[in-house]
């Protein structure tokens, strides 16, 4: 007979270091076995991809309808002017209406957000090698085919790039894949 007493510590110590080794992968990831899997949750993961737009807006274009694209740049600048003090509010949270499509960008077969970061703001580069353009946004993409979707498909998407297409006199879009030369 088998004395169960002898066998439980024998399983306790096989199951610790099963354990181990299984945390050692997840963690070192030697072998890629977490990248292709988790790389979307992972900002600047192998597969990743950044997205920076850039914008110039047409000289003929009615601040007011700039204001309805990029809201806190223009109030923050209004008030700069007008002396009034906390003006120069989080650039982070400037034209609101663009950086709500990390939230508002969802795949259609899972209704789950998909960008995973984004960020912008007005220029303020004193090196004058701007060509005219003035605001500008990084958007972080988990992986090409997110990116893809949101470029090619995504409805809320393309009704921004409808409502913003007025306004622009010049758009520059740069995309990498983080560390990829």
């Amino acid at each position: 007979m088998v004395d169960v007493a002898r066998a439980t510590p024998h399983a306790l110590r096989f199951a610790v270091v099963a354990a181990c080794i299984i945390g050692i992968f997840l963690f070192f990831d030697p072998v890629g076995f977490a990248s292709s899997s988790m790389a979307h949750r992972v900002p600047g993961g192998t597969n990743s991809v950044t997205h920076i737009v850039l914008y110039q807006f047409k000289k003929t274009a009615d601040p007011a309808a700039i204001d309805v694209v990029c809201p806190l740049v223009h109030m923050a600048e209004q008030s700069l002017q007008r002396g009034i003090p906390g003006a120069g509010a989080d650039w982070s949270q400037a034209c609101a209406r663009m950086l709500a499509l990390k939230d508002n960008c969802v795949l259609p077969n899972t209704q789950n957000a998909y960008i995973g970061r984004i960020s912008g703001g007005r220029d303020n580069s004193n090196e004058r090698l701007q060509n005219g353009f003035t605001h500008a946004f990084v958007i972080g993409f988990g992986s090409p085919n997110d990116r893809d979707y949101y470029v090619e498909h995504d409805p809320v998407h393309e009704a921004f790039k409808k409502d913003v297409e007025p306004l622009v006199e010049k758009v520059t879009v740069l995309d990498y894949m983080n560390g990829k030369f």
